[in-house]
């Protein structure tokens, strides 16, 4: 077992190794102490990963025994709106845990009513129906111990019987095992729908309330980290809106000195400043066409009957389906292609949502759902890229409220853009760039911590 900074590599009785992400804090190194079920592992109610304190076999109940079961409020229309908080599917699935706070929904009810619906601390919470079976009866926990709530009509509350951690018992409702129980006991057809009786069926295992404390106490650290990576995400992403707005508008321009387009900017404080005060050695910036700094290629749909997916053939994009996380992922070949992009070039959607950005990553066959543009002589292909990707919101702005679902190739070509030198637009898109490679270390991050946290669900739990 190894560990960096921010990453460990455990290894199970079978030897295998798992890179994750994780809190460094004490419970990190009680993790690290973590044992396998031993001599034990193949007995069905010991947990594959187990904090070395505790052993013994877990014990099999069902729900019926932990909680008594309630469905919840149906209340005229126009009550709601306005007075206490009401707890919906909404808030049930959730990432995580309901506290009144995170409550999206109000209510006004008598004291009867209120007596008779609401939840307090502890009080578990299930989706009564979905349209599909793998999604009915989510469960979440209420955690405020301060505030009462009330549930809805699309809700079962379940009140505990024993005693319990409530972080455990949320842990333990969102395990694979415990979810099977739950949506093999659903029934319905167009709709999928659990009910009390069947809820009170469900067979889950459970632990000693100490063990049920280590456990609640861990994965929530590793929930934390997942926040903290999710918020620093965030204030990345704004950063860097703010960022492209303040440079693309010119409020912002590079540092005369600053003119080493090896030099990747560590802030935006000291690689560029305001440019009213700053005596900038770049020329002036230049309006021109988008047609005029970059080539750009409409689609063109081939015949569908030369669509395929055993890869006979070119790639084929045709619009948003074949585009994940900014960069190409198509579906399906063409044998006949017609118009064609390459490796680099950038992909704009252009039927509705229009304008989405992303980069190519194959030589290919692009269909009239998209345009290909490659960068000219007087551009550098990542600028036009930022700017692309700065100019979304306003093809979202005019496609709301309107019949927009569609644009030219001569809207594209006639879009107008301000241009900088070719040495400032390529400090911009570095500077820009660099802010892209962090946001996505910072989602791996958030993924491998994602896929450690469901690793554990996994074995820590029977």
């Amino acid at each position: 077992m190894m560990k960096d900074e921010n990453k460990i590599t455990i290894k199970n009785t079978s030897n295998q190794q798992t890179d994750c992400f994780v809190p460094r804090n004490d419970e990190l190194q009680e993790v690290l102490s973590l044992r396998g079920g031993t001599t034990k592992q193949s007995v069905s109610l010991i947990p594959k990963l187990r904090f070395k304190e505790f052993d013994g076999d877990w014990e099999e109940t069902t729900l019926g025994n932990l909680f008594t079961f309630k469905n919840g409020l149906n209340s005229d229309k126009e009550k709601y709106g306005s007075g206490i908080k009401f707890i919906n599917v909404l808030d049930i699935i959730g990432e995580s845990v309901i506290t009144y706070n995170s409550i999206i929904g109000k209510v006004e009810v008598t004291e009867k009513e209120l007596e008779k619906n609401e939840v307090v601390y502890g009080d578990v919470l299930f989706q009564r129906s979905s349209e599909t079976r793998e999604e009915v009866g989510q469960a979440n926990v209420y955690v405020d111990e301060n505030k009462r709530a009330v549930f809805g009509g699309f809700v079962i509350r379940g009140r505990k019987k024993v005693d319990y951690n409530p972080y455990f018992m949320n842990y333990l409702l969102k395990t694979s095992s415990a979810r099977k129980e739950v949506t093999t006991k659903s029934g319905g057809s167009t709709r999928y729908n659990v009910g009390q009786d069947s809820l009170s069926k469900v067979f889950v295992k459970l632990t000693s309330i100490p063990e049920q404390h280590k456990i609640a106490s861990f994965l929530t650290s590793v929930d934390t980290k997942i926040q903290q990576l999710t918020t620093k995400k965030q204030l990345l992403e704004n950063y860097k809106k703010g960022a492209m707005q303040q440079l693309f508008s010119q409020q912002l321009r590079f540092k005369p000195e600053d003119t080493n387009t090896n030099v990747i900017a560590r802030t935006k404080d000291e690689a560029i400043s305001n440019s009213k005060n700053a005596q900038t050695s770049f020329p002036d910036w230049e309006e021109k066409k988008l047609g005029e700094v970059s080539i750009i290629t409409m689609g063109q749909s081939p015949d569908s009957k030369s669509y395929n997916e055993k890869g006979k053939g070119s790639f084929l994009i045709q619009g948003n389906a074949d585009i994940k996380g900014r960069i190409t992922s198509p579906r399906q070949w063409t044998n006949e292609p017609t118009k064609t992009c390459e490796i680099g070039d950038l992909i704009l959607t252009v039927r509705a949502p229009v304008g989405s950005i992303a980069k190519s990553l194959h030589n290919a066959c692009i269909g009239r759902g998209v345009c290909s543009i490659k960068n000219n002589k007087n551009s550098n292909i990542e600028f036009l890229y930022q700017f692309l990707l700065s100019y979304e919101l306003k093809w979202i702005s005019l496609e709301q409220g309107s019949t927009f679902t569609a644009v030219s190739g001569k809207d594209i070509k006639l879009l107008k853009i301000s241009v900088p030198s070719l040495k400032e637009q390529q400090k911009i898109a570095t500077y820009l760039s660099a802010i892209d490679t962090k946001i996505e270390n910072v989602q791996t991050q958030i993924e491998k911590t994602q896929a450690f946290k469901k690793g554990l669900l996994q074995q820590m739990f029977v």
